[in-house]
């Protein structure tokens, strides 16, 4: 039965007969029986509040949480601070109110010999008779298990896929060094000495294949090895105009026109400039291998909602359809020469500062690629505290 209707029906209680009031009364009774059920058998507690008073709590939130177990099944009335009995949860709860943004905050408690991992979050309900605040707990200690079990997956057949890519790497640049050296020991047994000049003919591969190697050795530990993101609000601007000055010279060189937009007062983000700039340096390097007889180079970057994306767009040779989801992954390259992991640690960059990154693609035409990078919830604000102004 809904509120307008049982509301219109007090207005008239003095005149309506005892059994259409008995019958309103068994409705609304079932239908409480029937809600507060429902939230009994869920997988998520919750206690509703007006202001600190307590108007609802149900089992489960006095389970999942450290309470006081004298006040199940009667907490309704009491101050939300009698029944919480951990610190820290309700130093969390004191800064929450219905004015809150909605947002979540996870808990750790030791159940027994195990660690449970316990989400807390809140929303503002409204009604008629006004606002009211739901705090809801889940415990999430399985699912937290499975995404580490999936990272753990995803990890090892990364490390498969890098090392299979190692091992295809270094094969040629030591198949190279062999022969070499075969080659510089056959002239030796020859002649029985060599002058600088005839070995510098061997010895000078022998360096460019050192080189080779290492090169795949450093690109392979940058893109294992945990990196040390120093996230900072600042401006994307500056870190495009120090790009554009380097690259430009090149691109140009190699016959390709290249454009920058860049939206004024884009709002700031929570960057680390050196990785960012790491990240766009790549795909416009990916941009430019692509572009071998010249060509067009947009980097455009715009507000978009609660984000700021990047747009690398060219007019290269492009990705066939069969190998766009691959572009990521690790030693994967169209190129005859390089390691293929100049996109994998675009992705880790992006994926760092909390972003997304997607590729479109026509064979013929070019490539875009578009960072989608999130603006900060005090910036959003700002923003749009500025607009309503």
């Amino acid at each position: 039965m809904s509120n307008r209707l049982l509301k219109k029906a007090v207005s008239k209680i003095d005149s309506m007969p005892e059994k259409e009031i008995k019958r309103l009364i068994t409705l609304q009774m079932t239908e409480t029986e029937m809600l507060e059920a429902l939230l009994e058998k869920g997988k998520v507690g919750h206690c509703v509040l007006e202001g600190d008073i307590i108007c609802y709590a149900n089992t489960l939130f006095f389970t999942l949480l450290p309470t006081n177990r004298l006040y199940l099944g009667r907490a309704e009335g009491h101050r939300l601070e009698e029944l919480v009995t951990d610190d820290e949860v309700m130093s969390y709860l004191k800064t929450v109110s219905a004015e809150s943004e909605e947002e979540e905050k996870e808990f750790y408690f030791q159940a027994g010999s195990e660690v449970r991992i316990i989400l807390l979050s809140n929303r503002l309900l409204t009604t008629e008779d006004g606002e009211y605040l739901d705090l809801s707990v889940q415990d999430i200690t399985e699912d937290k298990r499975k995404e580490t079990r999936l990272r753990r997956s995803e990890s090892l057949a990364a490390m498969t896929t890098m090392a299979a890519g190692i091992a295809h790497e270094i094969k040629n640049p030591l198949a190279a060094m062999q022969i070499h050296l075969q080659l510089l020991k056959k002239a030796f047994e020859k002649k029985g000495s060599l002058t600088g000049e005839d070995a510098k003919r061997y010895t000078n591969v022998l360096e460019e294949e050192i080189d080779h190697l290492n090169g795949i050795a450093v690109d392979f530990l940058f893109a294992v090895r945990p990196m040390n993101v120093e996230l900072k609000k600042q401006r994307l601007e500056p870190v495009i105009t120090s790009l554009e000055d380097f690259v430009r010279p090149e691109l140009e060189e190699h016959g390709i026109k290249f454009i920058v937009r860049v939206e004024p007062f884009l709002p700031q983000l929570m960057l680390d400039a050196n990785y960012i700039r790491q990240a766009l340096l790549n795909m416009i390097k990916n941009a430019m291998n692509a572009m071998e007889k010249g060509g067009r180079l947009d980097l455009i970057a715009r507000s978009d909602g609660d984000d700021v994306k990047i747009i690398i767009r060219d007019t290269g040779c492009g990705i066939e359809r069969d190998k766009m989801s691959k572009i990521f992954e690790p030693y994967f390259t169209t190129k005859a020469s390089g390691t293929g992991l100049g996109l994998t640690v675009v992705y880790k960059i992006v994926k760092e500062h909390g972003g997304d990154i997607s590729v479109e693609s026509t064979v013929g035409e070019g490539t875009t690629f578009t960072v989608s990078l999130p603006v900060p919830s005090d910036e959003r604000i700002a923003l749009e505290e500025m607009s309503d102004g």
